[in-house]
């Protein structure tokens, strides 16, 4: 892949996010700190970012450098769920845990069945 082609793919990444997130290039370009004409230039494949945008894109967007760059994507949902099951984990004594522990390898055990 040359140079225009990795600027075209990463802007396509960029867009579908934002608007997949229902995002404006006013509000995206705002939270990581680039003019809405940049923004565009980007999207379009017109210009490569900075390292320092790629940080501020995928910290303040909590996004993957990996799926900007390469494509290479973790599902979202998955994440999270993950996410999510791990925050409650925490708050649960460890009778609590086990038994979420218990609940969930049946719940993977009852899907076996279904499939």
């Amino acid at each position: 892949m040359d140079a225009n082609d990795l600027r075209l793919a990463v802007g396509e990444r960029v867009r579908n996010y934002r608007m997949s997130n229902h995002c404006t290039q006013a509000y995206f370009a705002e939270m990581i700190d680039i003019s809405v004409n940049f923004l565009s230039e980007i999207e379009n494949g017109k210009k490569g970012m900075s390292q320092e945008t790629l940080y501020k894109l995928c910290e303040h967007f909590d996004l993957s450098a990996d799926y900007i760059l390469f494509g290479k994507t973790v599902p979202q949902s998955e994440s999270e769920s993950t996410k999510r099951i791990s925050e409650v984990a925490q708050t649960l004594n460890d009778a609590e845990l086990n038994t979420l522990i218990d609940f969930l390898v049946s719940l993977r055990k009852l899907r076996s069945f279904s499939i």
